[in-house]
């Protein structure tokens, strides 16, 4: 009885390992929900350090290429505590290995920054490296970095170049 036990055990452990189908990325659409860091590393004016959280949305249109919009909005707590909120588009390379799918991309980002009741707009570009990994063909779990050189801050509160690093579980969704 076992030896039965451990057979099947051993074939349920085996099936749930061996990789699903890969699917390309042009057929479907995904939502997801990212909380993280964000960082204004080399800011003079504390606070530096501060919470990342993230909605995205987007569409594959080729094998390995999708687009996608991204609101974010970060806090960067302390005495003179900085608000910042990010709308941005990126495109996206995703090399599709099976259940394993690193992710390269860059974007446009505007970014909306308070401080102080001082509000102020900027525009940014995005780099992006991170990967997703399939849990199920509907599932994703994910994470990312995203640098972003703020192309307009010689006026603004916020640091040549910001940092967010999240984790992100996302829902993927067929379109045919």
């Amino acid at each position: 009885m076992r030896r039965l036990v451990w057979i099947c055990a051993s074939l349920a452990a085996l099936l749930l390992a061996v990789p699903t189908t890969a699917r390309a990325y042009e057929d479907q659409a995904t939502l997801g929900l990212a909380v993280g860091y964000a960082g204004n590393p080399s800011s003079n004016t504390p606070p530096r350090n501060g919470v990342d959280f993230a909605l995205s949305a987007g569409a594959g249109f080729g094998d390995a290429w999708s687009i996608q919009g991204l609101l974010g909005y970060n806090v960067f707590p302390g005495q003179r505590p900085l608000h910042l909120g990010i709308a941005g588009l990126e495109t996206v390379y995703a090399l599709d290995i099976v259940r394993f799918v690193p992710l390269l991309g860059a974007g446009l980002d505007g970014l909306l920054t308070v401080r102080d009741r001082n509000t102020r707009g900027d525009f940014a570009l995005h780099a992006l490296i991170g990967f997703d990994f399939l849990i199920n063909p509907r599932w994703i779990f994910g994470a990312d970095v995203r640098g972003y050189w703020v192309a307009t801050n010689a006026q603004s509160p916020l640091d040549p170049f910001i940092l967010t690093a999240g984790a992100r579980v996302g829902v993927r969704f067929d379109l045919h």
